[in-house]
């Protein structure tokens, strides 16, 4: 073994009893230190009781009958404390509260209480914004064939033989214009004859497999077109109109010297002319139905009477409801039965009723609430708001937010066009141009007015029937028709008045409602069809019309 190994070893045994001598003095510090801990402990606890001993020494008798000993070293009086607690309980009971203690178990349910009465009605809220036109839907699958089921064929009792077209004759008229000259050209057109219905037959001594019936019309035709000039004789006389000595004279010297006078042009306003075309309606046809709306059962549609192009034409506008402030287009009617809907107009105001009409490019109707109509030109947007009538029937019971109206008395509104509810102006078109149909403020009696393309009123009428004795009414050839109900399945047009005769005409027209209700009736002189709107169905109907002037228009 070297010296190193014997060096290593010794090095060892000496850290090994040093760490033995360590961990005995570390034993009696810990062993001292609890000694002492246990020494204070023990003092502290006789000091305590000796303290309490001392105390109670110097306690009164009856400390227990007049204080209220809390905790160890807080005594308070007995009337404090009684005094104390009554001023929280008054506090609680004034303030309608209890003190809460402990949760105790929960009780067993109570019998249920009576129904409390309705709250009060919240005030109403404000109307929103009108929302974004939505995108169209995609076309369906083609459905199957129908079968008709319609009530059409009961519409007449009675088979009334009826002669086939009449033949319209127009006598020659010289018109004093020399550049304008009137001809008479016979137009023979061939006319398909189709299944009349019950009152309507055909004309006399034609039978199954004989050729369709024609119409001869004659009908003038306008030329802009100067005459060919006729060959001049040869004279040696100077023509009358010509001055031999004076050569360089002009026409107007000439009249001025031979004293003749020229009519000039009138240049003031409009006036209501004479009238275009006089017929008398003398039957109605059957209904033809062209679709069903997509929205209400009240409402309107309409076509355009004075179109400006055929794409126009074939348009079709749909309303909705008895007040709306959007105007729904069809391209055709193909898209209107098929519901393809891609253009909405909204327009600045509510427009009210049923009543109107689409005519030149522009959208007729009466603004709500207000004495004044509205021209709304679809293609520029432009419109042109202009006063009727002060003194009209305009004031309606209140509207809701969904631009439906609240009910209300007589006495709250004024009196209402038609024996329909909300509808005080109605528009009408015919061979003569634009009418308007609406009632008095202060009386019950229908008026009429003519109007011009701008609003400007040509001519007024008061007609003596009470505007809630008919359902609806149409002007067609200067003459306003009244129908009698719009609910009954089989009525008559009851009224009729010359417009322009100022004349009552007699008689009665029968008249067909399917499904009974009606909301609007128009005349359009474009096909001479009527259209109107029955319970959600669009319908329109032809029309049997008398040329001939009557007799009580002769004496």
């Amino acid at each position: 073994m070297t010296a190193d190994d014997v060096r290593s070893r010794r090095l060892i045994i000496a850290g090994e009893i040093g760490n033995v001598i360590l961990i005995g003095v570390l034993y009696l510090h810990a062993l001292l230190w609890l000694n002492t801990l246990n020494c204070e402990i023990s003092e502290f606890k006789s000091n305590d009781q000796t303290r309490i001993k001392r105390s109670s020494k110097h306690l009164p008798v009856d400390l227990e009958d007049y204080t209220i000993i809390i905790g160890q070293d807080t005594i308070i009086p007995r009337n404090v404390l009684d005094r104390s607690c009554s001023q929280v309980h008054q506090f609680c009971s004034e303030k309608s509260q209890r003190l809460t203690g402990f949760p105790g178990a929960r009780g067993s349910p109570g019998d249920q209480g009576p129904v409390g009465p309705p709250g009060r009605r919240g005030p109403m809220g404000i109307v929103g914004p009108i929302g974004l036109v939505g995108e169209h839907g995609s076309l369906g699958e083609a459905g199957r064939d129908g079968k008709c089921n319609c009530p059409f064929p009961d519409m007449y009792v009675q088979r009334v033989p009826i002669p086939g077209p009449p033949v319209i004759k127009i006598e020659e008229k010289m018109v004093p214009v020399p550049v304008v000259v009137v001809k008479e050209v016979e137009v023979t057109k061939l006319v398909p004859f189709e299944p009349t219905p019950p009152g309507f037959g055909p004309p006399e001594g034609w039978a199954p497999g004989m050729p369709k019936p024609g119409r001869t019309r004659k009908l003038p035709r306008y030329s802009t077109v100067r005459p060919p000039p006729t060959p001049k004789q040869k004279t040696t006389k100077p023509p009358i109109h010509v001055l031999p000595t004076e050569k360089n004279i002009t026409m107007d010297e000439w009249n001025a010297e031979m004293n003749i006078s020229t009519p000039r042009p009138y240049m003031g306003p409009p006036t209501l002319g004479y009238n275009r075309k006089e017929c008398i309606l003398a039957a109605v046809g059957i209904p033809v139905l062209h679709a069903e709306s997509q929205y209400g059962r009240v409402g309107s549609w309409m076509r355009d009477a004075l179109p400006n192009s055929m794409k126009t034409a074939k348009r079709r506008w749909v309303t909705d409801g008895f007040a709306s402030p959007v105007l729904y287009e069809y391209e055709d009617e193909r898209q209107l039965l098929d519901k393809v809907q891609k253009i909405k107009y909204y327009v600045d105001y509510l427009a009210s009723g049923t009543g109107n009409v689409v005519y030149n490019g522009s959208y007729y109707y009466h603004k709500h609430g207000t004495t004044s109509l509205v021209r709304y030109e679809l293609e520029t947007g432009v419109q042109v708001e202009k006063e009727l009538d002060p003194e009209m029937s305009h004031v309606d019971c209140g509207r809701l937010p969904d631009h439906t109206f609240e009910e209300c008395n007589a006495t709250d509104r004024h009196v209402w066009l038609y024996d329909r509810p909300h509808n005080y102006v109605d528009f009408a078109v015919d061979e003569n141009g634009l009418w308007v149909i609406y009632a008095g403020a202060d009386s019950e009696t229908m008026k009429m007015a003519k109007l011009e393309p701008d609003l400007y009123m040509v001519g007024k009428w008061d007609v003596e029937v009470n505007t809630t004795d008919i359902a609806d009414s149409f002007i067609m050839c200067g003459v306003w028709y009244g129908l009698k109900s719009a609910c009954n399945l089989q009525t008559q047009i009851t009224h009729a008045f010359d417009l322009y005769r100022n004349d009552t005409i007699p008689g009665q027209v029968e008249w067909y409602n399917p499904y009974q209700g009606l909301t609007m009736l128009h005349y359009n002189p474009l096909d001479a069809r009527l259209y109107f709107f029955d319970n959600s169905s669009l319908l329109s109907v032809n029309v049997r019309i008398e040329e001939d002037l009557p007799e009580y228009i002769d004496d």
